[in-house]
């Protein structure tokens, strides 16, 4: 399939350091990624339109020589090389799952869903990077499995297994592997770890202590806290609720699932405060110092929205009230990651209508659709963000003088670099949309289907110029 150099230069940067035992291995991930992103979809028929496209994709993601794992890692490492010159990047840690096909049951998948509306999938768990500013910069880390849900334990015998043996110790995977990237890739830059409340079991907590980077993990339990034998139990929600405010500050919800966008004012408070962490697997007790931050909605939300409280445990220390907004505002950031999960599971890329046969395959065909919905969606965000930039960071000139052609451009030349923000909205009108009665800015699934027809006029443009020279 024919692909504008811009992809193709994307492609390379993103899998060329893939070892997957040889280098013809590699130049089909390249040319699959490019492919992915001139048209992105969920199923191989629908990217590659020839015969022979489709035959050589297959025998990628069905190729049992060919390591899911090391095709991720070269994701995962151009990610962590985009986060050169910035001294910190935040990262985005979430789990999710995979409603896939099944209907056979021989995929080797696991199971999703609640117990009532039990389907087949995976489990997965993302690590998304981003700037300081908030642009997503790629997946530092990705991790898949299956679910196998049989007869509920006790919560006793939960307790008694070993990290290793639980999903705790996945998270405690994806921490360590991306920390490990970033130290031997970018050794300068420092990552900041944002964790939801799935996250929050005491084996990720202690790993903060030596973890390299920063985390914040949205507490779940009103945890112990540390005491002498004579002084009285204290709880954390209870220790923090009970500080004086440090500030109020307006926090931007954006638009989600069961959630509506909408600006808010949050009141916060902080404390530094001692842990009490049980072991019951070892039989110990750890003592963890650590900042607590919480920050309560102060007004009513809206009808059938949750009012935003969140108590956030943090390794970076709140010295003064810009550091407890400033742990806010990194906790925000998580909502990046949510935002990928759409676009990679149901908007632009569709990855759950595959209808791949085995696990295998699936996974690598998702780790492709990976690196392509991050593209759409740092895209998007630098559109909106830094929308003075000259749109040739991001697209090809041939792309530019398609979009100037055919939304009739009178303003510029072709040949001349407009600014990023306006060529997008040349785009995502090439892709339906309509300004601001759309809502909004431009979203990235209008935007890939505009880049989708875009890279259809360019190439066709492109043989006519072939054709007449």
């Amino acid at each position: 399939m024919s692909t504008s150099l811009q992809l193709q230069q994307w492609a390379t940067e993103e899998f060329a350091s893939a070892q997957l035992g040889n280098s013809l291995r590699t130049q089909r991930a390249i040319q699959m990624a490019s492919a992915i992103a001139a048209h992105p979809a969920g199923q191989v028929t629908q990217v590659f339109l020839t015969s022979a496209e489709r035959l050589g994709a297959f025998r990628f993601v069905e190729s049992d020589k060919i390591s899911t794992q090391l095709l991720a890692d070269a994701a995962h490492c151009a990610a962590v090389r985009r986060c050169h010159g910035f001294s910190w990047v935040y990262v985005a840690l979430d789990q999710s799952e995979l409603r896939l096909t099944d209907t056979r049951d021989c995929k080797g998948l696991g199971d999703v869903g609640t117990f009532k509306d039990r389907a087949k999938g995976l489990q997965v768990l993302n690590a998304l990077a981003t700037s300081p500013s908030g642009v997503p910069l790629g997946l530092v880390g990705q991790l898949f499995w299956a679910r196998t849900v049989g007869k509920k334990q006790s919560a006793q015998a939960r307790r008694d297994k070993p990290p290793e043996q639980k999903e705790t110790g996945l998270w405690m995977q994806v921490l360590k592997d991306s920390a490990e990237r970033f130290e031997q890739q970018e050794p300068t830059c420092w990552p900041w770890y944002q964790l939801d409340r799935g996250a929050d079991g005491w084996p990720v907590l202690w790993m903060g202590l030596g973890l390299r980077g920063l985390l914040t993990v949205r507490a779940a339990w009103d945890r112990r806290l540390w005491r002498h034998p004579e002084q009285e139990q204290d709880r954390l929600f209870g220790r923090v609720g009970a500080q004086e405010p440090v500030g109020s500050y307006v926090l931007s919800i954006p638009k989600g699932p069961n959630r509506c966008p909408r600006d808010t004012v949050v009141q916060v408070r902080a404390a530094q405060v001692e842990l009490e962490l049980r072991d019951h697997y070892q039989g110990v007790k750890h003592r963890m110092p650590i900042w607590a931050v919480l920050a309560q909605e102060e007004e009513e939300p809206p009808a059938g929205q949750k009012r935003i409280q969140w108590l956030l445990l943090t390794t970076y220390p709140v010295l003064t009230p810009q550091g407890a907004q400033q742990v806010l505002y990194a906790y925000s950031q998580r909502w990046k990651v949510e935002e990928f999960h759409r676009l990679w599971k149901s908007g632009a890329c569709e990855v759950e209508s595959t209808q791949l046969q085995s696990r295998k395959s699936i996974e690598r065909w998702a780790v492709l659709l990976s690196s392509v919905a991050v593209r759409i969606q740092r895209l998007t965000m630098l559109s909106r963000q830094q929308p003075e930039l000259p749109a040739t960071v991001e697209l090809e000139q041939g792309m530019i003088d398609a979009a100037m052609v055919a939304t009739q451009q009178s303003k510029w030349k072709q040949g001349q670099v407009p600014p990023l923000g306006e060529v997008v909205q040349w785009i995502a009108q090439i892709g339906g949309y309509t300004g601001k009665s759309s809502g909004g800015p431009p979203g990235a699934v209008v935007l890939t289907r505009g880049l989708k027809r875009l890279e259809l006029l360019a190439a066709y443009a492109t043989q006519l110029h072939r054709r007449d020279s």
